[in-house]
């Protein structure tokens, strides 16, 4: 199964204010989300940043990509998820529910955590950065300080807007 981790981050790598604010990350970003979403047919987000979304502004929600199965990973078992959306315990339990369903590729898009756990497993297959022109101080990374590296290859470089530079690499293994 391939796994593509998608996300967009400021230039120095910040994924989100360290209250989980995404202000600095314009509406493009959310448009090239969605169209990896309707061409995956599939994502896998952490519980944080179901929960992140499910409180942002109408124009932004999981809800809308009726036809994807929506992954939520968290380690409580006991999470209650809404009708649509499908509860798995890690990674490797994400990754099964979506083969199950006949999938071969996947599409994450999870926080700093998740996006660490699917690392530190070896997982991850490609990665697509959308790097927004800004620098942010302080905030929570694209990944969490952990046990783990990836050697990449850039394939593809394409320029999103004026302020998005969308960097495409192959996960070398």
């Amino acid at each position: 199964m391939k796994v593509t981790l998608f996300t967009a981050m400021s230039l120095n790598g910040i994924i989100a204010r360290k209250n989980g604010d995404e202000d600095f990350l314009s509406n493009d970003n959310w448009n090239s989300f969605s169209d990896l979403v309707n061409s995956f047919q599939n994502f896998i987000v952490g519980r944080k940043t179901f929960e992140a979304v499910k409180n942002w502004n109408e124009g932004y929600d999981f809800d809308d990509f009726k036809a994807a199965k929506k992954i939520v990973v968290s380690g409580d078992h006991n999470y209650k998820l809404d009708g649509g959306y499908f509860l798995a315990l890690n990674p490797k339990k994400a990754l099964e529910i979506l083969k199950g369903k006949g999938f071969n590729r996947v599409l994450i898009a999870g926080g700093s955590g998740l996006n660490s756990s699917f690392a530190k497993a070896n997982l991850i297959d490609e990665v697509i950065l959308n790097v927004e022109s800004v620098i942010i101080g302080e905030g929570i990374p694209l990944f969490l300080s952990n046990d783990f590296e990836l050697n990449l290859k850039l394939v593809d470089v394409k320029k999103i807007s004026n302020s998005i530079v969308q960097l495409h690499y192959k996960v070398t293994k």
